[in-house]
């Protein structure tokens, strides 16, 4: 008897509470969805992040015994296996941030000119929250050696950061919100 009337007990209250009980489950449903959605985005600019790394010392190891840049482009990157596995998609570099990359000179991915000892790799087509966190990331000690300046360019802003100066290297998050627009580029300088 004492069983059943315990049960009963906790059933009136569920009931009474039952509005309480709900908008608990749905909170908790809730923060559960957005700890996944955020963990999702965090692991896709990890991974944007890990390829350009891994993009930009393949092709200074292939330029390692030539002068300078002369030649690179995307096309040559494609051409001579230099980029991860993971950017290539039918004859084009990809991330799972950006529409787009590009190697090359300047934003729309030219060939490097002879004399050239630096070059860029380009992500075209980032919404404001993947510019936001990918020119924000963190970058490894040994990755910021051979970077020279992050350019972030959208219809709005065209900003370079450089190590000093008024717009110094690395990129605060808070700055990066400022500047990133609907559509926004980044340019990143390696030597």
């Amino acid at each position: 008897m004492l069983k059943l009337d315990f049960y009963f007990k906790i059933k009136d209250f569920i009931l009474k509470h039952s509005i309480f009980w709900g908008c608990c489950l749905a909170l908790l449903v809730l923060i559960v969805l957005i700890n996944l959605l955020m963990d999702t985005a965090n692991k896709k600019i990890v991974l944007a992040q890990n390829d350009m790394i891994i993009l930009a010392e393949n092709i200074r190891k292939q330029y390692t015994k030539k002068p300078d840049y002369w030649g690179l482009s995307t096309q040559s990157v494609i051409q001579n296996g230099i980029a991860p596995k993971s950017m290539l998609r039918a004859g084009k570099l990809f991330s799972p941030v950006a529409k787009e990359i590009l190697v090359g000179t300047d934003e729309d991915g030219n060939m490097v000119m002879p004399g050239t000892r630096s070059f860029y790799i380009i992500y075209k087509g980032l919404s404001k929250r993947n510019c936001i966190d990918m020119a924000s990331h963190p970058m490894s000690e040994q990755n910021k050696l051979g970077l020279l300046s992050v350019t972030i360019a959208n219809e709005e802003n065209n900003v370079v950061f450089q190590w000093g100066g008024s717009n110094p290297l690395p990129i605060q998050k808070e700055k990066a919100s400022k500047i990133c627009q609907h559509k926004n580029i980044i340019l990143w300088n390696f030597e």
